[in-house]
Formats: C-alpha cells, structure tokens, sequence
C-alpha cells in the first residue's frame, strides 16, 4: 500500500498534458507494403550517390514503359531528434510542397523519423516520373537563420513500376520502413538494444516457376569496416571483403551497408557516403514463404554482446524488394486478399470501433472500388468502399459499433464477388472476440488513522515556510522540494492559534473497477469539508479488479466531513456513473 504525500493540486496539470501522437520512434518505423503485384514489365530501384549538403541533385534513368506506380524517397539527416526544419523537392521541374521535418513531434504520414533524428520522406510521383531521364533537386532548411536541423541529404531513391506488354511477367513485393538497428549506443548507455529486423515476402504468385528472383536493399547511416549482414530464408548473403580480411576478420564476416553501393556481391561498387544499394540474386533460396533479417552485427567473441568492433553502431535499413521473373505466362487476374489485426483492449461495449483492414492485390492490375463487409455472427453489421489503385495495397478501416459478449466477426472484401479474381479463396477473415463491458468505477473511504510521528511541517508559520520556498528557488535547489513545501503551507497550516492542534491522518482508499475493461488515465480527489486536499493520479485499473492508497491528511481535532471522487472529471466512459463518490462524518481526535 502506498502513502501519498498530499502535494497542491496544480501539479496535476503536469499529470493530464497529453502524449505527443507521432510517427517518430526512436527505435524505428517497423516495414510495411508498399507495393505489390503481377505485372509484364519491371521494377526499377536506383539512386543515391551519398550524403551531401543541399542543394542535392540526382538523376534517375527509368526504362520505356507505362508508369504504374512510382515513389520518391528522400533520407536526411537532423543532428538530434529535438532539431526541426524542411525539405522541399522538385522533379522534373514540378515543384513538390515543403514537408516540415519534426523530429519527436512529427505526425506527417509520409516522414519516416527514427533514432537521432533519421528521416525517410517519400512522396508518391507516379504522375511525375517519365520514361528515360528523371532529375530531382532537394533542398532543405540547412543554412536558414535560426535553423537547427543538419539537413545534409543521405540519397534520393526512386522506386517505379513499369509495365511493359513485351516483358516478362514478374510478381513483385516493395517494403519501406525507417528500422533504427542499434546496440548501446556510442555511450553505451542506451538500455534498449535493436539487433536485428525481418521482412516477410509472402503470397507472391506462382512462387514454382520463376527463372529469376532478385532481392534489393538500401540503407542509409552505413559505415564501412564495421560489419553487418542479411540472411533470406536463413541464408547468410554477400562476401567477405578484402579490407574485413585484412584488419583480422575471419571469412565469413560481411559488410553488406558499407557506403560503397553495388558491391556487396562482386564488383568495386560505387562510393556513397553513409548510404547504400545493394541487389541480390536469391533465385536457389526462393521458397513459397520468404523472410529476409537484417543484422547489426554478431557476437564474435561470445560474449554475449555485439561490440564496439563486432558490429555497427547504428543502421537503417528503409527499403526492401523482392522481384521474381516468371519462365511461364502467368495467370494475370487480380487477387484480391484481406488482412485485419483486431485489438481486442478497444472492443469495449458500446464503442464504435474502427477496426484497421488493409486490402491487398498480389496478381494482376485492378483499378476501381471495391466493397469491404463486415458480418457479426452471420449478419451484416457495417460495409465501405475503398479505391484500389495500381499500388496492390489499400489501407482502411471498418466501423462496428461493439455490443457485449462473445461475436465471431467476418471481414470480406468483395462480399458479391464483382472483381473476377485468380483466387476466390482469401478473401475473408475470420476471428472470434469477446467484446468486454465498459468499466465501472467506484470508490470506498476505510477509516482513518493516526499517523505515529508528530507533523513538525505543522508547527511551522506559513510565512516561514514560503521564505523557505523562495530561498531555496534562488538556491536552485530541488523544484520538488519547493512543491511539497508549498503544499505543506496550505494543508498544514491554517493561522495562528492552531498551530498545535493539527495532526496527520492516513485515509485508506479503495477504488474498484467492477467492469471487465481496463480504466486508463484517471484521478482520485480528496476534499476535507468540501475544500480539495489531495489528489492522485492512475495511469490503468484493470477490468474486475481493485487497489488500495494511502492519502495523507493534516486536520485540526474535531468532526470533519471526507469526500473522494473517483474520475471527477469523467474522462473513462462508464456503464455507471452514479458510484464515484463516497463520503464519511470522521471525528479526529
């Protein structure tokens, strides 16, 4: 049972600043699809040439074919994850919007910012990209008064899906992410370790017959000499170079992201400051299922722990891409599938749930609506149309509003089967859940004792005390101890002549959660004859479950009134609301 020492009531302004929303993640954007399909045609992925001051310029020669989908990726460097600025981006003369750069406060869906302030921005250029020479241009707030941000730019990649009638077919899968693979740190106080990181290429079709199979990478905040390495269905990939040999490593030792692209396999490569490009022939390891892991490093020595030497500081890998060219026509039919991850902590009853689904399209092009229906236990609860475009990969969302108890929910994407498909077989998910009552929080005062040790705070006048806060203010002491001192004028001194007449109470406090979900983010108020004395924070109650406090209290002898509220300000939703309050007659003596 804690005690809780009664501080002023302001602080709990402090308590109730809402967390920053943001895609920033010091740890990393995990990879996600971002393009995926079966097409005649090809994938083309180049770029960089290694970090440089802006303005930074880059070009980009894209084979004949009809564009079908194309992204622009942009790495740049901030100086720390505090750091804020911009980046702007012409292509091909078309001048794009300045994206702010926010470091731990970025919200924008396309900047990818992770670590000390790595940002992968993309921008969708499928209009923009021409067949033969593309030019992009970047500039960002490197230079500008006031200006914090780095700005150096790693590289420019750019991504593009062509189509091409006298090609080949090819099934294909790209991944974007910002992974901050990391160990301690360069202080190697950093608690939390990142070693490695897998992206699974799966539900590719007609996996059976493909003459090639070629894998790509790109990576930025590489080091050369320091090693790293990639594994495609447990396969370790690349060669051990000269320069790894010569410093004493042993063969079998790589360095995969050496700011040297186009080398990992055979070749001299090209020099590319902190980023790189490698591609990969991965036909004898291609499977129906396929997993590539990227590695900081190994453990060389077995010691448990991948050194200074055994491994790099910090590597991000953003882009991914799996691309298999088929020796046989293949079946060019769309392939519609659905793939859901339902949080069951957010079914809560009567909640209107949105429930993520994300549509994917692995065979042949299919561009139009496509109806998504969600059943509850055999009938149709909600339905919304989404607009699948040449990408293979719609992300959306389903609304349900939740009733109690257990349901089995199906989620189809093409419920009347409007799109002929290749497969008519994965276009349902299925999933029993249990949708939890709302939580019912009430509170109980116990009796209150006497605290064994004399309140010496008590004793003391209030100008004294405040003196005593001012002072140590000046001295710079400790912004708690001022708090508590504070707090102490206003609960332990009430004027002269009573000086001796207060005495400290420990109130037992009981707060329930009689409902089956969790109660986040609450507040617990104290009030001695109807004026607020104490207040306490919690963060989570769980669901048909209860905890006890501790409030201290300094009160004059006599018969007082206590009353606790449980959520006053009802931020948790309720199935009752009618059982926060409790209030006792208490004669301290």
């Amino acid at each position: 049972m804690k005690k809780i020492l009664i501080i002023l009531f302001i602080l709990l302004l402090f308590t109730f600043i809402p967390a920053v929303q943001a895609s920033y993640s010091y740890d990393g954007i995990p990879f996600t699809i971002a393009s995926q399909g079966t097409v005649n045609g090809g994938v083309y992925i180049d770029g960089g040439h290694g970090m440089e001051f802006p303005p930074y310029s880059q070009k980009f020669d894209v084979p004949d074919g009809h564009i079908r989908w194309a992204r622009l990726y942009v790495g740049i460097w901030g100086g720390k994850e505090e750091y804020e600025g911009w980046v702007r981006v012409d292509m091909n003369g078309k001048s794009m919007d300045k994206v702010p750069l926010l470091g731990i406060n970025d919200a924008s869906s396309n900047v990818y910012c992770s670590g000390h302030g790595v940002y992968w921005v993309y921008y969708d250029v499928t209009d923009i990209v021409v067949n033969g020479e593309n030019a992009v241009i970047i500039e960002t707030s490197q230079g500008e008064p006031g200006n914090k941000l780095d700005g150096r730019v790693y590289g420019a990649v750019l991504a593009a899906v062509y189509e091409d009638k006298n090609a080949p077919g090819i099934t294909y899968e790209i991944y974007d992410g910002n992974v901050n693979l990391h160990s301690g740190g360069w202080s190697g106080k950093q608690e939390n370790i990142n070693y490695e990181t897998s992206v699974f290429f799966n539900d590719m079709q007609d996996q059976t017959s493909p003459n090639k199979a070629e894998l790509t990478v790109v990576y930025l905040t590489s080091s050369k000499g320091l090693p790293d390495y990639l594994q495609f269905n447990g396969h370790q990939l690349g060669t051990t170079p000269q320069y790894l040999l010569d410093m004493g490593y042993h063969t079998g030792v790589t360095d995969i992201a050496n700011e040297v692209s186009g080398d990992a396999c055979f070749g001299s490569g090209i020099r590319s400051s902190y980023f790189d490009i490698e591609c990969f022939d991965v036909l004898e390891y291609t499977q129906t299922d396929n997993i590539l892991t990227f590695l900081l490093g190994r453990d060389l020595d077995g010691d448990g722990k991948i050194g200074d030497n055994e491994g790099e500081d910090y590597l991000h890998p953003v882009i991914t891409s799996l691309v298999l060219k088929h020796r046989t026509d293949t079946n060019s039919g769309p392939d519609l599938s659905i793939e859901v991850e339902i949080d069951e902590n957010n079914l809560i009853e009567g909640n209107d749930v949105e429930i993520p689904v994300v549509i994917g399209n692995p065979g042949g092009l299919h561009e139009g609506m496509v109806r998504i229906r969600l059943d509850v236990d055999g009938s149709e609860a909600s339905t919304t149309d989404v607009n699948m475009d040449a990408s293979g990969v719609i992300r959306s969302t389903i609304n349900w509003h939740a009733t109690a108890g257990p349901h089995l929910l199906e989620i189809m994407v093409d419920p009347e089967n409007v799109v002929l498909e290749s497969n008519e077989n994965n276009n349902v998910y299925e999933a029993e859940v249990d949708v939890n009552t709302r939580p019912d929080l009430s509170i109980s005062i116990g009796e209150p004792k006497k605290t064994e040790t004399e309140n010496s705070l008590a004793k003391a006048s209030t100008p004294l005390l405040m003196l005593l806060v001012i002072g140590s203010l000046r001295r710079k002491k400790a912004f708690l101890l001022a708090v508590l001192l504070v707090a102490a004028c206003f609960s332990g001194c009430t004027g002269p002549g009573t000086e001796n007449k207060q005495t400290d109470y420990q109130v037992p406090i009981l707060i329930m959660n009689n409902g089956e979900s969790p109660a986040r983010q609450f507040d617990i108020n104290l009030y001695l004859d109807e004026e607020k004395i104490a207040a306490l924070h919690i963060r989570e109650l769980d669901g048909s479950s209860s905890m006890e406090e501790e409030l201290m209290v300094t009160v004059a002898g006599g018969e007082h009134t206590l009353k606790a509220i449980v959520d006053e300000k009802n931020y948790v939703i309720e199935s009752n609301e009618e059982n926060n309050v409790d209030e006792i007659v208490f004669n301290f003596t």
